[in-house]
Parts: C-alpha cells; sequence; structure tokens
C-alpha cells in the first residue's frame, strides 16, 4: 500500500464508538473490497503504521489480527503482510447449488466433465448409497467445478442408476445434475449429510486444481437422501484450503423439539 495515499485517505473518527483497531481494520477492507488494494499487495509495515498514526503497536496487532482471521491478509516471517488471495466461503448450515451460487454472486460457472459413464458400483460405492441386493449399476460423474475458468471443485458424484435410467445422454459441461435428478427423475433433495476432512491433495487432483501436490485440502462427501429416506446420491468433492473457508451459525436452542432444519452449503469468491 502506498504510504502516502494511506495519509491522504485515512484518519481515526474521534465521534466513533469503534475501538481505533476496528476503524483501522474497516478501512482497509474497504480498500479490498474496492480493488485499491489487490491479492499480493504488501501492507504497510506495523512499525510505519505505529508512527503514522501515532498508535500503540497493541492497536495495529489487533487491526492485523482481525483481518488475518477473516482471511483478508496473509503475514510471512521475515516478509511482512500481505493481501491475501480471495477465498471459496461456504455457510455449512445450508444446501448449495454450485452454479445458482455463482451466478448470484456475479461469476461465471462452468464445469468441465472428465467422467461421464454408468459403471458397476465397487463395495464401498455400495455401501453409501445403500443399493439394493439386485441393483449394482451406479451413474458416476466426475466433473471439475470453476468460477471465471479458475478451478474450484474437483467434484466426484454417484447416483444408483436404476433411479435415473438413461443420465449418461445428457450433456453435464452445461447442464445441472441437481435440476436434471429434481426434473427429469423426480429426484427432490430432502436432507443431506456432509463430512469435511482436512487432507493433504494427490498430485492429479492438484494437476486439475492448478495448485502444487501434497498442500493442504478438505474432501467434503456428501450423502443425499429423499424424503422418503432413500439415498439418491453420493458425492466427494476436494478443494484447496488456500481457497475455501467453512462457516457455520450457531444460535441457542431455546426448544426441546428437533424438527428438520433447512441445510445448505455456499460457495463466496471474496
Amino acid at each position: 500500500m502506498d504510504i502516502d495515499y494511506f495519509k491522504e485517505t485515512f484518519q481515526f473518527s474521534p465521534e466513533s464508538d469503534s475501538p481505533l483497531y476496528e476503524q483501522l481494520a474497516s478501512y482497509i477492507k474497504i480498500q479490498i473490497q474496492a480493488g485499491v488494494l489487490k491479492p499480493g499487495d504488501q501492507m504497510i509495515t506495523e512499525t510505519n503504521l505505529c508512527s503514522i498514526l501515532n498508535i500503540s503497536r497493541t492497536t495495529v496487532r489487533q487491526c492485523m489480527d482481525r483481518l488475518v482471521d477473516e482471511g483478508l491478509l496473509v503475514r510471512y516471517r521475515g516478509r511482512g503482510s500481505f493481501i491475501a488471495d480471495p477465498k471459496m466461503k461456504r455457510n455449512i448450515n445450508y444446501l448449495y447449488n454450485f452454479t445458482e451460487n455463482m451466478r448470484e454472486l456475479g461469476a461465471v460457472p462452468t464445469s468441465v466433465v472428465i467422467k461421464s459413464e454408468v459403471v458397476e458400483a465397487d463395495q464401498y460405492i455400495r455401501d453409501q448409497l445403500k443399493l439394493p441386493p439386485t441393483q449394482n449399476k451406479v451413474f458416476k460423474l466426475y466433473r471439475l467445478r470453476c468460477a471465471n475458468n479458475e478451478p474450484i471443485l474437483f467434484e466426484k458424484a454417484f447416483v444408483p442408476y436404476y433411479l435415473c435410467e438413461r443420465i449418461e445422454f445428457f450433456d453435464f459441461s452445461t447442464v445441472s445434475l441437481s435440476k436434471v435428478l429434481s426434473e427429469r427423475y423426480a429426484l427432490n433433495l430432502y436432507r443431506a449429510t456432509e463430512t469435511i476432512e482436512a487432507i493433504i491433495i494427490n498430485k492429479d487432483e492438484a494437476d486439475l486444481l492448478k495448485c502444487a501436490a501434497k498442500v493442504p485440502g478438505y474432501k467434503i462427501q456428501r450423502i443425499s437422501y429423499l424424503d422418503s429416506g432413500f439415498v439418491f446420491e453420493f458425492t466427494t468433492s476436494i478443494t484447496r484450503a488456500d481457497k475455501c473457508v467453512f462457516q457455520l451459525e450457531l444460535y441457542r436452542n431455546t426448544s426441546a423439539s428437533k424438527s428438520p432444519i433447512d441445510i445448505r452449503r455456499q460457495v463466496t469468491l471474496s
């Protein structure tokens, strides 16, 4: 960040009830949102900020810690603080539709189909889908999910074939799997369970996600159910840890009843 620009555009508001560190953090966030500060830009050093603003190191550190916690800054030992790359932010309280969510964000969603075929399920997939003994075939769909041509998720989906015969003839590079399942086969999602696991991304997955091998990532496994209780989809998604933040809203339980709640997964790029 240019020091002269900072001096011209920022000053503390004595009328504000917000602490000084929050005022400074808010200013920096606005500069990031406005595109003045871009990913990779180096922040003014903490020492310089203390001198320019005549505030304590503790106040500056509180501000920087807040921005690091929010994923807006990243610190490098011996180098300083830099504006972080945008991350995918997923509110895990709700079920999400990747295509719809990307469009809501103003991004262009695309899918690259890697595999789309009908196969015999192995025992692991059979167990996840709870296939009947006489039904061994599943529709297998591997896709790279992208936003503005940037890989976000490597997704592997499995659907019992007896529930969706001839689905392999759809072009899932241009159509939504969830929409086809709902509109063509009347498979409407009622609830889902998700398991999120920290992993090390292997070489094949890294090549698809355009990142180095053996970097941290997340594996998101989801089992989707109909209102009848039948499992109709099992999906595994792989994403880079530096591109994803999980957010969970928590509420105090004020009722003893345990009625079903709406669940949606949301992705944001900033």
